[in-house]
């Protein structure tokens, strides 16, 4: 490598660690802006395609933590793409998982399912058990979105198989918590919460803040649904009291949502108010998050309504309703979108496809003709020939009969016979019986 090329190599590197270092301090303009200036350096360099992938994953992963899950997508699948170009298919999976999660996010159900399916191929094909372990999740999650809970619970039972083969305590993790969304699913809200509470102390040993925070979220909503808001208060008020809304504002976020929920399930309105303006608070910094955004609005209407401040609920739930159709509608001109790009990419690989066909022809077609031309070239030139025997010389000074040289140089044939000079000459008697008889 040139002395040029691998001083650039570092400034690169180095802007990556800053890049991250930012994401981890929750700098995330900082973050975003060197992540940015370093693609843009990158741009016009042939070379360094892995340092390409590592800054647009780190993207992914600031527009993920902030909500903004269209931008994490976009940014996840060029990654990805890099990574596997560069036969990086270790890094590759992981984040075409994640793709897979994004779009199940998005609301695109087909497309995740399908992204899933090519994560967990390239896993498999690689031998790669924990990351396929992570793929069967994602494809458990959509198969009981899809109200396929019995093939669901199958997929998350070989997950957790793995897992608890590589002792992979954050992997069993997810799976419980992944079981205990089925089962709530189902209407088991006992063995959901039963579920859930392994996940949140296997989470409480391994100190990963924001999947702890997820169990809070996810076990408040099950203790809700299981007529135990009181329960749900005491753990939601447990989470926020260590949880850092800057860094985690959608897990934050949740967690209030939640609270509020439990809040006005047990006649708490003016508390389930102020619930909902601390957690309308945590979006003022930043994009995203519009179904929580949603949800509050509609506690918040609710609340209005039992403190009888009518005119306030109504103009709150036509909030919630105008947010739930914008929602609705943006996700159909996103399918449309989808189904039109995709309609387009078909259309173009068929035509490349032809055109490879057609390129395929007219190869053969021409490696016909330069063999067919090297043959009558080879018949055209000047021959050397016996002038009494007329045996052809050939090219490695051997003599050879005329017949046998022809035939071995083209795809002419012959077939043995007298002409009448030789028919004289070898068999007068006949060839005057020949002559007579004409």
């Amino acid at each position: 490598m040139k002395p040029a090329v691998n001083k650039f190599k570092e400034i690169t590197l180095e802007l990556y660690q800053n890049a991250l270092k930012a994401y981890r301090d929750n700098n995330n303009s900082l973050a975003e802006t060197t992540c940015i200036k370093a693609l843009q350096m990158l741009e016009n360099t042939s070379g360094l395609v892995y340092e390409k992938a590592l800054f647009y994953r780190l993207l992914a992963n600031l527009f993920n933590k902030t909500g903004d899950y269209r931008k994490s997508l976009e940014n996840s699948h060029v990654s990805a793409e890099l990574f596997l170009t560069i036969g990086k298919t270790e890094e590759a999976v992981p984040v075409y998982s994640n793709c897979g999660v994004l779009l199940h996010y998005l609301g695109d159900h087909a497309g995740a399912y399908k992204i899933n399916l090519q994560a967990l191929e390239l896993a498999e094909k690689n031998g790669f058990e924990q990351e396929k372990a992570r793929v069967l999740l994602n494809i458990a999650s959509l198969l009981g979105a899809r109200k396929e809970y019995k093939e669901a619970l199958e997929k998350i039972a070989q997950a957790e198989a793995i897992f608890s083969k590589h002792s992979d305590k954050r992997g069993i993790a997810f799976s419980r918590s992944e079981t205990a969304e089925i089962n709530l699913e189902m209407g088991n809200i006992e063995e959901s919460i039963a579920n859930h509470k392994i996940a949140l102390e296997l989470r409480k040993e391994l100190g990963v803040e924001r999947e702890l925070l997820l169990s809070f979220s996810k076990l408040s909503s099950a203790l809700i649904k299981a007529k135990r808001p009181e329960e749900a208060i005491h753990l939601c008020q447990t989470a926020l009291e260590t949880a850092d809304e800057s860094r985690w504002p959608s897990s934050m976020a949740s967690l209030l949502l939640r609270l509020a929920e439990a809040q006005q399930e047990t006649g708490l309105p003016k508390e389930t108010i102020k619930t909902v303006r601390i957690a309308e608070k945590v979006f003022d910094l930043f994009e995203g998050f519009y179904e929580i955004r949603a949800q509050l609005k509609r506690v918040e209407s609710k609340a209005l309504r039992d403190t009888g401040e009518f005119e306030k609920a109504y103009s709150t739930l036509c909030e919630y309703l105008d947010m739930e159709e914008m929602r609705l509608v943006t996700r159909r001109s996103e399918t449309i979108s989808r189904l039109k790009i995709a309609m387009e990419i078909k259309a173009s690989q068929r035509e490349k496809e032809i055109i490879a066909k057609k390129n395929d022809e007219l190869t053969t077609t021409n490696n016909q003709l330069v063999e067919a031309m090297a043959r009558i070239k080879t018949l055209s030139g000047m021959l050397p020939i016996c002038a009494s025997c007329k045996r052809i010389r050939d090219d490695e000074g051997y003599w050879q009969q005329i017949e046998s040289y022809i035939s071995s140089h083209s795809d002419a044939e012959f077939s043995h016979g007298l002409c009448s000079d030789c028919m004289k000459k070898l068999y007068p008697e006949i060839a005057d019986e020949l002559h007579d008889t004409v």
